[in-house]
């Protein structure tokens, strides 16, 4: 099969795909404001390269989507790996087509155009659900004739505003309240809060429960109401949401009520709590250490040995990086055991030293530097960062006027430093065959926890350098301040054995 057959094949297929949708949407009504954000996240994350975008969708979902379009189509499925590729690459482009032609149909509800006929659809799209298969939207009820309280939505809306003018919420957790609060009026209605009881709560967990992960990202189900989401990936057998965000849906609601029963005159019950999930799922256990064979495989990579170019950083070649944040990210990860937005939102004024001894600070100062609990620290730098160049790669810095340690990583729209960071170490060690389902870049903080641990580092001061809250009687009494030599004496003791990172010349 050609280029030009493989075109013709996905168009044909990809017109059947957007007329049914057109013909759905029509049904639906317009996008929201919020829905077309969405479509344009969606089309964004598309334009990505063709082996990152699949990265990043997981093998499943590509598998998923060659063998629809195979199966619809009538491509076999099996063919070269490199024609495999090019089939991806097309859909993934048609899907951008696709979207881009939705939200140009979406501008047709604006107005109405009078030379043409109406756009609903007479019947229903042969891909329609039946009646009998869809789960009918619970209806609101009445409210009473006077309001014992106020709606939800004029609620929350009162809520965030005191948040917003409080400076009690980044961009990321406003987005966060906002959607699941939206999603809990668009399943059990918008009434007055005292209104809501155990069941609408029981309710709503039971559909997070069916609700597919990444709904909103997913071609499948973007802009689909809540329940259809659900049927849609019944039907297909989408992944769903994990028992973690189930609860962490279920905290913002109770954290609404919980701020209603101190605001208002009438006792507001905390109907979400009791719904909560056991998890297993621990911090230990949502996120593995780096193995000593994926540390080697990170530290013996084309970033650290010489890389093709800045973009071709997985293919070895003879561009040298030490100057990038992509390169000292993990190294300080190694060696620090820090979150990676407090890593990544360093200012030069950050990186001092005291008595000879040099450290980072960490803490919230600038308006874009955030520490989760607001609490700061500081961390000594360990001997192997001094010795691979980092201060004199930060000197660099402070030589030509610049204000932060990495200035290319801009803040992004959750309002983090670290949101490209993170996208590109994920992708990088999935490229270079380092990446497991439980490792990211929090798993350094795992791997230097576990390095103090077997370093002797007394537990406190491992938390200490961590950033972690004391446990039991030592987080009751005392300060919690530690003389810096004590925690450089710690740090020292830290080694990662079986790793060696004398091959890498470092900043010079």
């Amino acid at each position: 099969m050609n280029h030009g057959e493989l075109r013709t094949k996905v168009h044909e297929h990809f017109t059947e795909v957007l007329k049914k949708a057109k013909a759905r949407r029509d049904e639906l009504g317009p996008y929201t404001e919020l829905e077309k954000e969405r479509i344009a996240d969606t089309i964004r994350l598309h334009e990505a390269d063709n082996e990152d975008f699949w990265g990043m969708m997981q093998k499943g979902y590509a598998t998923q989507q060659y063998q629809s379009f195979c199966d619809a189509s009538g491509v076999p499925q099996k063919q070269p790996a490199k024609t495999q590729w090019a089939i991806l690459d097309e859909i993934r482009r048609a899907w951008i087509g696709f979207h881009e032609a939705m939200l140009e149909h979406n501008k047709t509800f604006e107005a109405y155009n009078f030379s043409a006929p109406p756009s609903t659809p007479d019947s229903a799209p042969e891909s329609a659900p039946r009646s009998s298969d869809t789960v009918p939207t619970k209806a609101a009820k009445k409210p009473p004739e006077t309001l014992s309280s106020p709606l939800l939505s004029t609620l929350f809306s009162e809520r965030k505003a005191e948040a917003e003018r409080t400076d009690q919420w980044s961009a990321k957790l406003v987005n966060d309240y906002k959607s699941w609060t939206g999603l809990f009026i668009e399943l059990q209605g918008d009434r007055p809060v005292l209104d809501y009881n155990k069941s609408d709560a029981r309710d709503f967990k039971n559909a997070l429960i069916e609700l597919p992960a990444n709904r909103n990202k997913l071609p499948q189900t973007i802009g689909l109401p809540a329940r259809e989401a659900i049927q849609t990936a019944k039907g297909l057998n989408l992944p769903t949401l994990s028992v973690g965000t189930i609860n962490k849906a279920l905290a913002r609601l109770q954290t609404t009520w919980n701020w209603a029963n101190k605001q208002l005159d009438e006792e507001v019950a905390d109907i979400f709590g009791p719904m909560k999930i056991l998890d297993n799922n621990n911090a230990r256990n949502q996120h593995d250490p780096f193995s000593k064979e994926q540390l080697q495989t990170i530290f013996n990579s084309p970033l650290y040995t010489g890389c093709k170019s800045r973009r071709f950083r997985t293919v070895p070649g003879d561009t040298d990086l030490c100057d990038t944040s992509w390169y000292w990210l993990p190294l300080l990860g190694l060696w620090t055991g820090a979150r990676l937005n407090e890593l990544c939102q360093l200012s030069v004024k950050d990186i001092d030293q005291e008595d000879g001894i040099p450290l980072i600070r960490v803490h919230e100062g600038d308006e874009d530097q955030r520490v989760k609990f607001g609490k700061s620290r500081i961390v000594p730098i360990h001997p192997e960062l001094v010795r691979l160049g980092f201060l004199r790669f930060v000197q660099s810095q402070r030589d030509v006027g610049r204000t932060r340690v990495f200035p290319e990583l801009k803040v992004g729209a959750m309002g983090y430093h670290s949101e490209q960071a993170s996208k590109d170490f994920s992708r990088y060690i999935k490229s270079i065959g380092a990446k497991t389902r439980k490792t990211s870049f929090h798993s350094f903080r795992h791997t230097f926890k576990d390095a103090c641990r077997h370093a002797g580092v007394n537990p406190d001061i491992n938390d200490i350098l961590l950033g972690h809250a004391l446990t039991g009687m030592a987080g009751r009494y005392g300060d919690g301040i530690v003389p810096l030599p004590v925690l450089y004496e710690a740090v020292c003791k830290v080694t990662h054995k079986d790793l060696s990172l004398r091959h890498i010349a470092g900043y010079q």
